[in-house]
C-alpha cells in the first residue's frame, strides 16, 4: 500500500528543505511556510513585489550550483547555516534584513546583491498552491536509466511517497488522494527544468533534463496537488486513492 515516506517543506527558496512529523494542510494552500521566504536580487524589479514572484527573481537552483554546498539545521526556535566551518544561527521566525544575504555573499561573492522577502501563500515555482508529490520508486528508476544520483532531493517535493511501482503515480491524475484527514485532488504532472541539475550531492548533472527525456519520452517527474479538504498528515500515513 502506498504510504507517505517523507514530509518536507522548504521554508525559504532554493534551500534544504526542513523534515516534519506532520503538518496540517489547509484548502488551496501549500504546506505551512512552504516557500515563505526567498532571497531576492535586488537589481531585478518585479513589476509588484506584493504578489507572487516567478523564480527568475530569486536565488535558485536553476541557475547557481551554490545552494547545494549549504547545509541547513532547522530547529523550532530558530535556524543554523552552514558552509564548512562558517556558521550562521538565525531566530524563527524569520526578520527581513540583509543578514542571510550578506552571509551568502560573503562565501560567493560573486552572487549579485539580495535581500530576504517574504510572501504568505508562498513563492513556489507555480502561481497555484500546490503541494507536490514525489515517488521514491520513480526516483530510483530515473537514476538508473539517466546514470545519476538517486536522491528525491533533486526534485524537491513535499511527500515522498513509497509503496507504488515507479511511474504509477502518472495515472492518478484527475482523482482525489485521501491522506490522514486531509484530501488532495491531483491537478497535473511537474515539468522539470534545470533546477533538477543540482544532484544535492555536490555536482551538477548538466544535461539531466535531456537524459530523462531521452530516457522516458517525458520531461515531467512528479504531481502537484490541489487541497481540498483541510486535516493533518504524519508520516507513514497510508495513501487511499478514489
Amino acid at each position: 500500500m502506498s504510504h507517505v515516506a517523507s514530509i518536507i517543506r522548504y521554508p525559504i527558496k532554493g534551500f534544504a528543505g526542513e523534515p516534519c512529523e506532520a503538518v496540517t494542510l489547509e484548502v488551496d494552500q501549500t504546506l505551512p511556510e512552504d516557500r515563505q521566504y526567498a532571497l531576492e536580487y535586488t537589481h531585478r524589479s518585479a513589476p509588484d513585489r506584493t504578489r507572487w514572484r516567478p523564480k527568475k527573481y530569486f536565488l535558485q537552483s536553476a541557475t547557481t550550483d551554490v545552494l547545494q554546498f549549504v547545509t541547513v539545521d532547522w530547529q523550532t526556535s530558530e535556524v543554523t547555516f552552514s558552509v564548512g566551518q562558517s556558521t550562521l544561527t538565525l531566530q524563527r521566525p524569520l526578520v527581513l534584513d540583509q543578514t542571510l544575504a550578506d552571509w551568502i555573499r560573503e562565501l560567493w561573492p560573486e552572487l549579485p546583491p539580495m535581500e530576504l522577502t517574504s510572501l504568505a501563500q508562498g513563492l513556489t515555482d507555480e502561481p497555484t498552491p500546490y503541494v507536490s508529490i514525489i515517488n521514491q520508486a520513480t526516483v530510483e528508476h530515473i537514476a538508473k536509466h539517466t546514470q545519476t544520483a538517486p536522491n528525491p532531493a533533486r526534485f524537491r517535493g513535499n511527500l515522498i511517497i513509497k509503496g507504488i511501482p515507479a511511474f504509477e503515480e502518472t495515472h492518478w491524475i484527475g482523482h482525489t488522494l485521501h491522506i490522514g484527514s486531509a484530501a488532495l485532488e491531483v491537478v497535473e504532472p511537474i515539468v522539470r527544468c534545470p533546477a533538477t541539475e543540482c544532484s544535492w550531492h555536490g555536482q551538477r548533472d548538466c544535461d539531466f533534463v535531456r537524459r530523462l527525456e531521452e530516457a522516458f519520452d517525458t520531461d515531467c517527474c512528479g504531481l502537484f496537488a490541489r487541497v481540498q479538504r483541510a486535516g493533518e498528515i504524519r508520516l507513514h500515513d497510508s495513501i487511499d486513492l478514489n
